[in-house]
């Protein structure tokens, strides 16, 4: 439809529909495109994080698994102690030497004894790494002697902030 106000001018009302018919479109592409970018990085962060956490938890694993070895030999011997009377009960375990099991490294990572406590079949042991990470785990203990058949699954602690100096 044409309106003619004058010879000169004429208005069709179809006119001018194309450009905002563009401007949406591109809008709308402009939208979905910046909605997918924010999906992907969402995803990339997730997968990220739960990397990070896979391998807290091995290097958890791992120095749990240090423990173990050290506590062989005459330093089996405090496995049927809390860490507690480890220092009290020095003389019940001749030739062994409490300070091997309150810490030690592996692949440049330290861990650090928090606590031990046990009964004659299970004990629970309780240790930080250098960077705060904190787990528990539950060791069977072989009720012939002293000594540990297997380690439990890990059980997160409350992460320590360790102060940066």
């Amino acid at each position: 439809m044409v309106l003619c106000l004058q010879q000169k001018r004429c208005l069709s009302t179809n006119a001018g529909f194309v450009l905002p018919l563009a401007l949406t479109a591109s809008f709308v592409v402009l939208l979905s495109s910046a909605s997918l970018h924010t999906l992907a990085l969402q995803a990339h962060s997730r997968a990220r994080i739960s990397t990070a956490a896979r391998q807290e938890a091995d290097q958890l694993r791992s120095a749990a698994q240090a423990f173990v070895q050290l506590a062989r030999g005459h330093e089996a011997c405090f496995l049927a102690l809390p860490s507690s009377q480890w220092q009290e009960q020095g003389s019940q375990c001749v030739d062994a030497d409490s300070a091997l099991l309150q810490q030690g490294s592996f692949d440049d990572e330290i861990w650090s004894l928090i606590d031990w406590t046990s009964n004659s079949s299970t004990g629970l042991l309780r240790l930080r790494l250098g960077d705060g990470a904190r787990a528990a785990f539950w060791l069977v203990l072989d009720p012939d002697g002293p000594a540990v058949l297997e380690v439990g699954a890990l059980q997160p602690l409350v992460r320590e902030e360790v102060a940066i100096r």
